[in-house]
C-alpha cells in the first residue's frame, strides 16, 4: 500500500487532526539547543510532557539517538511523540540526516507501531541543507524503511507478527517554505517508491522474473509514460540478426529465449542532441553455467539482474520529472543455466562489435552480455555518454564490502558528475583506478579477448568492458555486486534486494 504524503503549513494542533486515527509526532531535536518552533509547540500542547520526559530519560539528542514518549492522550489526535537526535546543528549534513531518519522511522514502525506520522521540518535554515532537500529525504526514507519484502508466506507465525506500515506522512513547514517542501516531498516519494519497486523485481523468484517478464515490466513503464518513453523488445531472431554473439552464447543453456530491452525517453520539448545511455546487467538467474557455482554462492543469484532493475526503475520516474536530456536504456536479458547446449570453456564467441572472446569461465557471463549491450547503446542508440550498472564481480565486495559500490570511468569529469549524484542520493560509491597496465590480462591466444582475465578481478572485468566503449564515448561502470543484495538488514536496506543505483541515476539525469 502506497503511503499518502502531504506537505502542510498549518499549526501542529491542526495537523494532528487531519486523520480520523491518532497520529505519531516525530520531532527532530538538536543538541545544545532548547526546544523551539514545532518542538516547543508540542511541549506546550502536552503541558510540558516533552520537557519532563527528556529530563527523566536524560535524553541527549546526539545524532541517531531516539526516545519514544507515550502521550497522555489529552492532546487531540496525538498518540506518541518520537524524539530524534540530530546532533549539533552546525555539523548536520545530508549523510547524518539520513542516518537519523532511518533510526526515527524504524523506531516509529517497530516500537511505536505508527501508521500516521506528522513530521515538522526544523524551523531554521541548516548549513548546506535546503528545506527541499530536508523534505525529500523525509519522504524518501519513510518509503525505504516502510518496505516489506514481497514474500510468498501464506500464514502468520506467533513469534513473527506482520509489520506495521505507514499510511500517511504529513510534513510541516512554514508558510514561505511550503512550495519547496512540496517539491521535496514529491521527489522523495518518487525516489523511494522507485527504489522499492527495484527491490521487488530483484526479490521475485527467478522462475517468475524471467527475461520475458522483465520485458513486460519495460513495456508497462513505456505504457505509463504518457508517450515520453517508447519501448522496443527484440527476441532471439532479432538478437541473432544483430550479431549479438555474447548474449546468444550465454543463453544457449536456457529454455527461455533471451530478450533485448530498449527504452527511449524523449523530453517533452523534443530529443536533445546529447543522448545518455544506461545499461543494466540483466542475468535473471546465474548458475555459473558449466563452470558451476557452489550451492551457497548460487543461492542468491536471482539478484544478478540488480543492474537491470535499477535502470528500468530509474527510467520509470523520468516522465514525472521530465529531465531535458534524451535517455536510452538497454538491458540484455537471459539466465545462465546448465544444459548439453550450454556454451563451454574454450569456445570462441564473436560479439556484436566484431571483437572475439575466448570463453575461459562460463561464470563470467555478465561480461559477454554487457559487451553486446554496451555496443548496441552506442551504435544503435547514439549514446556518447554511457553508464552501466552490473553485479559483475565478487572481488569488488572483497575490496569495498557490502555498503560501498565500486565505480570505474574513462572520463574524469563524467565520473565526478556520477559520483556527485551518488552523494546527493545518499548511496556510498568509491572510484577505483582503471589501470591500463592490467589490460593485457584480458588478452587471449585464440581470440581478441578472454572473459576470465587474471589479476585484480573487479578492475580486470572493468577493463574488459572498456574494450567495447568506442573512441569519444564517456563511460562509467558501477560494480554493484556487493551492494545490490544482502542477507541481513542494514539501516534502511532490508534483507534481500536494496535497489541500489536507482536514486543515483535519477539524480544524475535531473541534475
Amino acid at each position: 500500500m502506497a503511503i499518502e504524503f502531504l506537505a502542510k503549513s498549518s499549526k501542529l494542533s491542526r495537523a494532528l487532526q487531519l486523520h480520523q486515527e491518532r497520529a505519531d509526532l516525530i520531532l527532530p531535536i538538536f543538541a545544545g539547543e532548547g526546544l523551539s518552533g514545532q518542538a516547543k509547540a508540542a511541549d506546550e500542547l502536552t503541558s510540558g510532557l516533552v520537557t519532563r520526559r527528556m529530563k527523566l530519560a536524560e535524553f541527549d539528542p546526539k545524532i541517531k539517538q531516539v526516545l519514544v514518549i507515550d502521550s497522555d492522550l489529552t492532546a487531540a489526535g496525538l498518540d506518541h511523540i518520537i524524539l530524534v537526535g540530530l546532533g549539533q546543528r552546525a555539523k548536520l549534513n545530508l549523510s547524518g540526516l539520513r542516518r537519523a531518519l532511518i533510526e526515527g522511522f524504524t523506531t516509529a514502525r517497530d516500537t511505536a507501531k505508527s501508521e500516521h506520522i506528522v513530521f515538522p521540518l526544523v524551523d531554521v535554515d541548516l548549513r548546506g541543507l535546503t528545506v527541499e532537500q530536508f523534505a525529500e529525504v523525509v519522504a524518501e526514507y519513510a518509503c525505504l524503511t516502510d518496505y516489506e519484502i514481497n514474500h510468498k508466506k501464506t500464514r502468520e507465525e506467533d513469534d513473527d507478527p506482520p509489520p506495521t506500515h505507514f499510511k500517511s506522512v504529513t510534513v510541516l513547514s512554514s508558510e514561505w517554505t511550503r512550495a519547496a517542501a512540496k517539491r521535496g516531498v514529491r521527489l522523495g516519494k518518487l525516489l523511494g517508491e522507485a527504489t522499492c519497486r527495484a527491490r521487488d523485481l530483484v526479490n521475485e523468484p527467478s522462475d517468475k522474473m524471467t527475461p520475458k517478464a522483465l520485458a513486460e515490466v519495460a513495456r508497462q513503464i513505456a505504457s505509463d509514460s504518457g508517450g515520453l518513453i517508447t519501448c522496443q523488445i527484440l527476441g532471439k531472431k532479432e538478437i541473432r540478426h544483430l550479431g549479438m554473439g555474447g548474449l546468444i552464447a550465454v543463453n544457449r543453456g536456457s529454455v527461455d529465449s533471451p530478450t533485448l530491452i530498449d527504452l527511449t525517453y524523449t523530453p517533452p520539448g523534443g530529443a536533445s542532441e546529447e543522448v545518455i545511455g544506461l545499461v543494466g546487467k540483466g542475468i535473471t538467474f546465474d548458475s555459473g553455467g558449466l563452470s558451476i557455482k557452489d550451492p551457497d554462492s548460487m543461492r542468491d543469484m536471482k539478484d544478478d539482474m540488480g543492474g537491470a532493475a535499477a535502470v528500468l526503475c530509474a527510467m520509470s520516474v523520468l516522465p514525472q520529472l521530465k529531465p531535458k536530456v534524451s535517455v536510452r536504456a538497454v538491458v540484455a536479458a537471459t539466465d545462465n543455466l546448465v544444459d548439453a547446449k550450454s556454451y563451454r570453456p574454450g569456445d570462441v564467441v564473436e560479439t556484436m562489435s566484431g571483437l572475439t572472446v575466448e570463453i575461459g569461465d562460463t561464470d563470467a557471463e555478465g561480461r559477454m552480455t554487457l559487451a553486446d549491450a554496451l555496443h548496441y547503446v552506442q551504435e544503435k542508440g547514439g549514446a556518447r555518454k554511457v553508464i552501466d550498472l552490473a553485479t559483475l564481480t565478487g572481488d569488488v565486495e572483497t575490496a569495498l564490502g557490502d555498503y560501498v559500490t565500486g565505480v570505474y570511468g574513462n572520463n574524469p569529469a563524467f565520473t565526478r558528475q556520477f559520483l556527485a549524484a551518488a552523494r546527493q542520493a545518499g548511496e556510498e560509491m568509491h572510484e577505483l583506478p582503471l589501470t591500463d597496465e592490467y589490460r593485457e590480462y584480458n588478452r587471449s591466444t585464440m581470440a581478441d579477448l578472454t572473459n576470465d582475465g587474471q589479476g585484480p578481478g573487479a578492475t580486470v572485468a572493468a577493463l574488459f568492458l572498456q574494450e567495447f566503449i568506442q573512441e569519444g564515448t564517456a563511460w562509467v561502470h558501477a560494480d554493484i555486486a556487493g551492494t545490490s543484495f544482502r542477507r541481513h538488514t542494514r539501516g534502511a536496506d532490508p534483507e534481500g534486494a536494496t535497489g541500489v543505483g536507482v536514486r543515483t541515476l535519477v539524480h544524475f539525469l535531473i541534475d
